[in-house]
C-alpha cells in the first residue's frame, strides 16, 4: 500500500467537483450538504433531505471528467474491522477517524450509483475525509505557513508537533460560545485565507442566532467546502493532493507535504506488511 500523486487535469477547464459531506446511514434524516465548484474556486452550495435528492443534484450538475467525492468509507470495508490500514495510518499521525462499521457498505452503494447517473461522462467518485484536510490547513495557519501551500512547489511544512496539533473543534464541542468562536475560525479559513473559495451566495455566517441543528447543519455544509478544497488542489495536479492507501483496501485523497507523505508511506507499508504475515 502506497501513498501517490494524482494530477488528473487530462479533462481541462471542464473539470467541476461535487463534495459531499453525507450520514453513514441512509436512513438518517440529516441534511446532505453538497459544495459544488470549478478550477477558478467559485462554489455553490446545495442541501439534500434524502439519498434521492441526492443523487439527483449530482445528476444535475456533472459535467465531463467531474470528481464526486463522498465523505464516507468507499473501499476496503470488511465486516467486523473497525478501521482499514489506511485509517490506522492517519490516525497515528493524529488524524483521528471514527470505526468504519457503521457505514458498511453505504459508499460503495452511493459510488455505484453516482458513476451509473451519467455514463460516458468518466466520472471519477473519490473518497475524501474532511477532518483531515482541516487539521492540515489549520496546523499551517497557526504557524503562518499557508502562504507556502505553492501549487508549483512541493516543500516540507509539517513537523513533529503535528500528531499531537489539535484543531479548534467545531463538532461535538459542548460550549456553544466555544463553538460559535471555532466554527468562525473555520469560515475565516474557508473564506479569508490563501486557500479561500469564492462563493456565488454568500457563505453562512455562525451568528448567535443558530440553533444547535442549525449549527450541525452549516458544519456539514463547511465540511463540503474543505472536501472542495482539496478536489480543486487534486484537479489541477498540486503535489499536496495525495492519495492515501489502496484502491482495493481503502484510499483518501488526503492534503499532505514532505512530512507526512513520508510517514503515511511507512505506516501503510508496515500495516500491508503485517496484514499479509497474518493469515
Amino acid at each position: 500500500m502506497i501513498i501517490r500523486r494524482t494530477a488528473l487535469t487530462k479533462y481541462g477547464d471542464s473539470v467541476g467537483i461535487i463534495s459531499i459531506d453525507l450520514p453513514w446511514k441512509s436512513t438518517n434524516k440529516a441534511h446532505r450538504a453538497l459544495a459544488i465548484a470549478n478550477l477558478d474556486k467559485d462554489v455553490r452550495i446545495k442541501r439534500a433531505e434524502n439519498d434521492d435528492e441526492l443523487l439527483q443534484l449530482v445528476q444535475n450538475n456533472v459535467e465531463q471528467g467531474s470528481f464526486v467525492l463522498l465523505d464516507i468509507p468507499i473501499e476496503g470495508c470488511v465486516h467486523g474491522k473497525n478501521f482499514r490500514p489506511v485509517d490506522k495510518a492517519l490516525s497515528h499521525q493524529g488524524i483521528w477517524i471514527q470505526p468504519i462499521f457503521s457505514a458498511e457498505d453505504r459508499g460503495k452503494v452511493l459510488k455505484r450509483h453516482i458513476q451509473n447517473l451519467n455514463r460516458g461522462k468518466n466520472l471519477i467518485v473519490q473518497e475524501i475525509y474532511p477532518y483531515a484536510i482541516y487539521k492540515f490547513l489549520a496546523y499551517l495557519k497557526n504557524n503562518g505557513l499557508l502562504p507556502r501551500l505553492s501549487p508549483g512547489k512541493f516543500d516540507t511544512l509539517l513537523g513533529d508537533g503535528f500528531p499531537k496539533f489539535i484543531p479548534p473543534k467545531y463538532k461535538r464541542e459542548g460550549v456553544r460560545n466555544k463553538r460559535l468562536e471555532n466554527m468562525r475560525y473555520l469560515y475565516s479559513l474557508l473564506v479569508d485565507s490563501n486557500i479561500s473559495l469564492k462563493f456565488s451566495t454568500p457563505l453562512a455566517y455562525p451568528d448567535s442566532s443558530y440553533t444547535l441543528n442549525e449549527l450541525n447543519s452549516l458544519a456539514d455544509e463547511y465540511d463540503a467546502c474543505l472536501g472542495a478544497i482539496v478536489g480543486i488542489c487534486w484537479a489541477k495536479g498540486s503535489p499536496y493532493a495525495w492519495m492515501a492507501g489502496g484502491a482495493k483496501s481503502g484510499e483518501i485523497l488526503v492534503l499532505a507535504d514532505e512530512w507526512l507523505k513520508a510517514r503515511l508511506e511507512k505506516e501503510t507499508q508496515i500495516r500491508r506488511e503485517n496484514a499479509i504475515s497474518s493469515y
